[in-house]
């Protein structure tokens, strides 16, 4: 369990105990503000969780919040911390929207651009700099400091940096790690497999297994420069990667996933309007449905 989700079920478990013992002002309770005292974050992860969870009631403070919730809300607040729904991103340190690629300086001088719909936390310390990917894909650009580890983890395992520029991204079943400069280090989450990558590989990883091999890159990828490269590419793959910038539902009719269609070209990201346009334009292509929030790309 990586630190941000350790507090936010140790804020869980504090609210759960506000609400079982009836205590009138938490604020109050000693253990509660050393709590509080331990970590800055404490303090932000427990007002988040307390206004999630009351957003929708009358009460207003922790000493409300058994009439707010009840058992069953109760109930529903530990699922939702084991299971890590979609609320994670919203609590997120950073995060960036569907068709939005954003950069974030961190305090060491590190920068990473996170890609369409991506969140990350990240956790600081004396000993340590860690980014916990909960979403999406991220390019690091990271400042060396050997005394200073620098790591990025998901469900599947992590990626220590031996150097500078990497990406990685997390899928459903996998996360996939591609080595731009340098050195990284890779290692599946129950921690038996563990290979150094060099500049030009990449690996796909999970809990128990890593595969990696070579990959043709650029100097960074296409998506950090705000736009989608392809090379004679099958027109399924290219509708299925712009459809993660698309703030609507874009989709292929049948006859055109089994139409053998190609395209070569840049698409734009942050106007995927635009590129849909460009796109059936190149290959003669009909735009059906309800642009721009459902989008059917068919053959006239």
């Amino acid at each position: 369990m990586s630190q941000m989700n350790a507090i936010r079920e140790q804020a869980a478990e504090w609210l759960i105990h506000f609400d079982t013992e009836g205590q009138a002002d938490p604020a109050v309770d000693p253990a509660f503000r050393e709590w509080l005292a331990q970590d800055p974050r404490h303090r932000r992860v427990f007002e988040q969780m307390q206004r999630l969870w009351t957003g929708a009631a009358p009460a207003t403070s922790p000493s409300h919040l058994g009439r707010a919730l009840g058992a069953m809300g109760l109930c529903l607040l530990i699922a939702v911390v084991g299971l890590q729904l979609p609320w994670q991103y919203w609590q997120a340190d950073y995060r960036s929207a569907v068709g939005e690629v954003t950069t974030v300086e961190l305090p060491d001088g590190s920068d990473i651009t996170l890609n369409t719909n991506s969140a990350i936390d990240v956790d600081f310390g004396e000993d340590r700099r860690q980014i916990d990917l909960i979403r999406g894909e991220v390019l690091l650009n990271v400042k060396t400091d050997p005394d200073h580890p620098f790591t990025v983890t998901t469900r599947d395992g992590s990626a220590k940096a031996l150097g500078t520029l990497y990406s990685v991204r997390r899928n459903d079943d996998h996360s996939l790690v591609t080595v731009y400069e340098s050195r990284v280090r890779v290692t599946t989450g129950n921690g038996r497999e563990s290979q150094v990558l060099e500049a030009g590989q990449r690996a796909r990883l999970n809990d128990t297994t890593l595969h990696s091999g070579s990959a043709a890159l650029r100097s960074t990828p296409d998506w950090s420069r705000e736009q989608l490269i392809f090379n004679g590419a099958a027109i399924a793959d290219v509708v299925s990667r712009l459809d993660e910038y698309h703030a609507g539902k874009l989709m292929l009719s049948d006859e055109l996933v089994s139409s053998g269609k190609r395209f070569t070209g840049a698409l734009p990201t942050r106007d995927t309007e635009a590129a849909i346009s460009l796109l059936a334009g190149s290959l003669d292509l009909e735009i059906r449905g309800f642009p721009p929030h459902v989008v059917y790309l068919g053959s006239p």
